[in-house]
Formats: C-alpha cells, structure tokens, sequence
C-alpha cells in the first residue's frame, strides 16, 4: 500500500484551501435555516477550519492512498486538553479534494488514511479525539467505524421565527453574585446523554465541573452574552445566550442562540418560561431567528420548544476515539 502524509501547510496556502474548500459541497452550520446566506455560513466554518494554529496544535495534514487524496482537518484542543487532563483533538472534517461523496461511495481508502493520521496523532500524544458528523455523511460516518470511533452523543437543532412573547415572566439577567448557585444547578441538573455525561472516558464528577465551569465562564468572562434567571435571589434555573451579532449582516438574518439551561426543582415549571424570555431578551436586541441545540433523547425540552413554535432543523452525531 502506497502512502505519503504531510503537514497541509507545508505544500497548499490557506488562500488554496480556502478556495478548494469553498467550491465543495460542503454547508455550514445553520445552512438548514431558510432565508440564511448559505455561502456566508459555510466562510464561518471555513475560516475556523482554516485559522493560523500554533504548531503543536496544527493536525492538519493531507494523506495520499494508493493515490487517492485526502485531506484530514484535525486540531488539537488546548483548552479542553489542560481542562480534562488528557491531550485532545477535534476532527473537522475528511475532505476528498474535488471529488464530490455520494451515499455508497467505498471509505477504504479514507480509513486508511485516518489510521495513518490516528497513529501519527498518537505519536505526538493525543489521547483523545472527537468529531461532529452530519447523519447524512455516511462516507465519514463508516471511515470513523472503520477506526474504532464510538457513538456518544446525537443532538438535534431546532429553530423558529421569533414573535412576541404572549406571556411574560418575572425574569432578569444574571449577576457574578449569582454564579454559586447557578453552578450548583448545573451540576446537580445534569442531561446523561449529553456528549460529557455519555462517555465513560469523563468521570462524572469532570462532567459535572465541566457544566459548573461552563456557567462561570459565561457571567463571569464573557462566554455567553447574556444569562436569563428568574428574579429571585440565588436562582437556581438559568439559561445562556448568544446573540451572534457580528455575522449578522454576513447572514442576511439576525440570528441569536440560547445555549446552555438548567432549572432545579425549586423552580419547576420554569423551563419554558426562561426559554420564552429569553427569546424574548434576544427579539429586543433585534433577534429575528433563534436556534437552539439538545440532545435527541431529550423529550421534554423538544415538547417544550415545539410549544413556543420551535420546528426541527437538523441532527449531528458526535463521535469519539481513545488512541
């Protein structure tokens, strides 16, 4: 078997990248919204992929097989891989430069060529990668089974047209004096079939910090926009926010992102209603969209979003490999 690996920035520019990876059939993350500049979306992605990294998180390297092409776009996480004490790396993407996939299209050779780059990754010290997969790619889907990669989450999106709210509640944005408890809820209120809880490699307890984390990051450093909490002192029911402004010309829709939520029992009922109000804090900043993401064994939230009018958009599966 023939092969040869290289570094992809040590023989294409990222001008070369960019351009190759723009004409493919590749689509952006919220190309399922109808109204949204798909090229736009697919240029945000593309420019992710495609950013300068530091040398010992650049992965990002093209294998020939038996003289077919690959490009496999991999990344080490620094930040993930000081959280979880364990060097990780996320796959974006296996890309068959100018040849474009269809359903039944033969993996074998892009197994191969992910082995290689597993094998390369795991003489550099990675010790775990994940990667987020449209259902409908069915060549990435069975190169990762090929290679030993395990199902650990399936999430879907949901979205709608935001309107105004027929009903309003006593609701405020959160403060750092709130993160104690909002914390608390995170961890307590935990989604097992989210990606961290679902993966028997993370500890429950590293899950659980990993939602704590999560929630002071965003009050405290600026991660989400804005955190919705009912208003009362030391809330225990909360949901984040993105509103994604910057791109919005770039999208041709003012689309905006509630994130992360939890509501401990002291707040039953709440769900929703943190949910309509923050949809509703997004409209008054000039939403006009909103997507939201769960996992697609959460039932309740997804009744509960279908209720304010949220419509299913799309699903990702997330795979993930110890080396």
């Amino acid at each position: 078997m023939e092969t040869h690996v290289s570094l992809l920035s040590s023989i294409h520019s990222a001008e070369f990248l960019h351009n190759s990876l723009s004409e493919s059939e590749l689509q952006g993350s919220h190309s399922f919204i109808r109204g949204i500049n798909t090229e736009y979306d697919k240029n945000i992605m593309l420019e992710q992929w495609l950013r300068p990294l530091n040398e010992q998180d650049d992965y990002r390297i093209q294998v020939e097989v038996e003289g077919e092409t690959f490009w496999i776009l991999i990344e080490r996480l620094p930040w993930d891989s000081n959280f979880f004490s364990m060097q990780t790396a996320k796959l974006n993407a296996i890309i068959r430069p100018g040849i474009k996939s269809r359903p039944r299209d033969s993996s074998k050779n892009a197994a191969k060529a992910m082995q290689l780059a597993l094998l390369s990754l795991k003489e550099k010290g990675i010790q775990y990668i994940f990667s987020s997969v449209s259902p409908s790619d069915l060549y990435t889907i069975r190169t990762l089974s090929a290679n030993g990669f395990e199902l650990i989450e399936t999430r879907c999106y949901y979205h709608r047209t935001l309107l105004p709210a027929q009903k309003r509640y006593s609701a405020r944005l959160a403060t750092v004096e709130d993160i104690p408890s909002l914390a608390k809820a995170a961890s307590v209120m935990v989604n097992p079939f989210d990606r961290f809880h679902a993966d028997l490699e993370i500890s429950e307890q590293l899950a659980d910090r990993m939602m704590e984390a999560w929630v002071d990051a965003s009050i405290r450093n600026g991660f989400a926009d804005a955190t919705i909490v009912p208003d009362e002192s030391a809330p225990e029911a909360f949901c984040t926010a993105k509103y994604h402004q910057h791109h919005w010309d770039g999208w041709g829709l003012k689309l905006s992102q509630p994130v992360l939520s939890a509501v401990a029992p002291r707040h039953k009922g709440w769900y929703v209603k943190l949910i309509s109000e923050t949809d509703e804090h997004l409209r008054e900043k000039g939403a006009e969209h909103s997507f939201l993401i769960t996992q697609i064994t959460n039932n309740a939230v997804i009744r509960s979003w279908e209720k304010l009018g949220y419509q299913f958009g799309k699903g990702e599966h997330i795979f993930r490999k110890m080396l």
